[in-house]
């Protein structure tokens, strides 16, 4: 819960965009996925999500005119529900006012959870200000949502949304004295904290959008639930969730260390810092290093894990993200730490736009974060169909990009290519981000390798094995207004005609360190016509990646590029 100051800033904020005639709010367009509103036709468009949040604040904040305001938006937005049980999209809402479900690219069923947390809220909290006849619809709204959810029945992978769909069908249930919604939310997140359990993490991993979202819905659970066994469960998996951020938090850059399974900006976004801001606020009266005594009304991280957040002790973990069980493949996560830099990566993924498969934080001088990013690039965009298979020990890591025969351009399931397509550019990229655009960094190039100082570190990268039918790949650098780019092109030039089913051989392999007094480590090459091995000994042991010289299908690739964790690392 936000303080009134706060909350009130936030409203005002939001007035501005707000249309007395159409009672909504219009917003600049930020939507890419399944609306079919393109931007430059609609710059700014009636968000329907946007306004029931704002209607929320408005309640929160009290008041009879703010109170007629949030009336008169909950009006509009419930009567865009689809709350036909014979539809597909049932108990679902569209993006926008100005496109119906039918209209859009593909509807979103997560909007289902969205609205029906804030609604849900809404009427448990604040329907004593608002007529019986909008409470009535608002559990009609509730209901509905509560049947979607309950109909796609998302599994316990879905971080998000698995404990948002939990929380509104076990509150729903509550409210409207529906016994089956609320055992259905019950079981939902018993399902979901046995899942997680077992795996030892979310397998949505240390995500800066996702994980303070996931917070929000199991403090909300925590919170408001009546039911004592989905309480005690809403607690044991915030502590989970908080301890997977404060040891990824560098304190040196402000930086949330890589790797990420999803986010929106590889630097914190404002609404991410607010977040750990007031989640780290003593509360008035307690001294710092008191073990604070859990409150319902606020989001606030155990103070066992509050140290994490100013440390600057060396830090250094593996772990499994996945059931291996379930996928028939294990992906660690790797992040190392010190005073001055962070560098975390993953042992598989693919190279799109919200993950960061390898990422790196270095403090520039006085704090300022330059962050270094790993992108495989389709002109220009992050492309979906190139997968990275690493393996890290401490500051370096040695890693693979490979391609695959079945996915995407920018999106795996919104923009399938299946490895066919036309395009005029492809690299691979090292961006530097951040404060990068504002501090000098000398760069050297030979052969295959680029050198960077930032600060007082220094970024080593070489491609030590360069197989591919595109031929040998030359090397750029590029500054702009982002910051530093550090190239390897595979093709570049006038558009044409790309088809990996064609390839006898497409694989980049790659040994990177940062923070390493000396040259990077001496890489072993073994090969035969199929497969490509690469190991390298480190002070962990030896570290190996072996990868198809041929593009595969990406399940494929996931369950077959493979990696040797170095053994003094998986005893950790």
């Amino acid at each position: 819960m936000r303080d009134a100051a706060e909350l009130l800033a936030s409203i005002q904020a939001k007035d501005k965009a707000y249309d007395a005639d159409i009672k909504l709010l219009k917003v600049p367009m930020t939507k890419t996925y399944h609306t079919a509103l393109k931007l430059d036709q609609h710059p700014f468009a009636y968000e329907l999500y946007v306004a029931t949040c704002y209607a929320f604040d408005l309640l929160q904040y009290g008041g009879e005119a703010y109170a007629k305001r949030a009336a008169d938006i909950l009006e509009v937005v419930i009567a865009r529900q689809d709350q036909d049980p014979g539809r597909s999209t049932y108990g679902i809402w569209p993006y926008f006012d100005e496109e119906p479900l039918d209209e859009m690219d593909r509807p979103d069923w997560n909007m289902a959870d969205f609205h029906g947390k804030k609604l849900v809220l809404i009427l448990k909290n604040h329907a004593e200000l608002l007529s019986p006849s909008l409470v009535d619809k608002l559990r009609a709204a509730v209901y509905h949502a509560c049947q979607a959810i309950i109909i796609r029945n998302v599994g316990p992978h879905y971080t998000n949304i698995a404990i948002m769909g939990a929380l509104v069908t076990l509150l729903g249930g509550e409210l409207l004295g529906q016994e089956g919604i609320r055992s259905y939310g019950e079981r939902r997140l018993r399902t979901f904290r046995d899942y997680t359990k077992a795996i030892g993490t979310f397998s949505e991993y240390n995500s800066p959008c996702y994980t303070p979202i996931a917070i929000e819905e199991l403090h909300g659970i925590y919170a408001e639930s009546s039911t004592a066994g989905a309480v005690a469960d809403a607690d044991e998996l915030l502590d989970l969730a908080w301890h997977m951020i404060a040891k990824h938090y560098h304190p040196a850059t402000g930086a949330w260390s890589g790797p990420h399974s999803r986010t929106y900006s590889t630097l914190l976004r404002p609404n991410e810092k607010a977040f750990l801001e007031n989640a780290l606020k003593q509360e008035q009266g307690q001294e710092e290093g008191q073990e604070q005594e859990k409150e319902r009304g606020h989001i606030r991280c155990p103070e066992k894990y509050r140290y994490l957040f100013s440390s600057t002790e060396e830090r250094y973990f593996t772990e499994p993200t996945l059931k291996a069980d379930e996928t028939g493949y294990q992906n660690y996560a790797t992040t190392y730490q010190n005073e001055r830099l962070s560098l975390g990566s993953y042992t598989s993924g693919i190279m799109w736009n919200q993950r960061r498969n390898l990422l790196g934080y270095v403090d520039s001088g006085g704090g300022h974060a330059v962050s270094i990013q790993l992108q495989f690039l389709k002109d220009g965009k992050d492309f979906c169909s190139a997968m990275f298979t690493g393996v890290q020990s401490r500051r370096q890591v040695l890693f693979a990009l490979n391609l695959a025969t079945d996915n995407g351009g920018w999106h795996q399931d919104l923009d399938i290519i299946n490895g066919r397509f036309r395009a005029a550019d492809l690299r691979i990229r090292l961006l530097l981000c951040g404060q990068a655009a504002n501090v000098e960094l000398p760069t050297t190039q030979t052969g295959a390798r680029f050198a960077t100082v930032i600060g007082e570190t220094t970024l080593r990268v070489e491609a030590v094995v360069d197989r591919s039918d595109y031929g040998q790949l030359q090397l750029q650098t590029e500054r702009s207004e982002e910051g530093l780019s550090l190239d390897y092109v595979i093709s570049t030039g006038e558009e044409r005609d790309f088809d990996f089913h064609a390839l006898e051989r497409a694989v980049w392999i790659f040994a990177l360190s940062l923070g390493e007094d000396g040259p990077l480590p001496g890489v072993d090459i073994q090969s035969d016509e199929s497969w490509l091995t690469a190991s390298v000994q480190t002070d962990d042991g030896l570290a190996a990646i072996t990868v198809p010289l041929q593009p595969r299908k990406t399940r494929e690739l996931y369950q077959e590029n493979k990696v040797q964790l170095p053994s003094a690392l998986l005893g950790k």
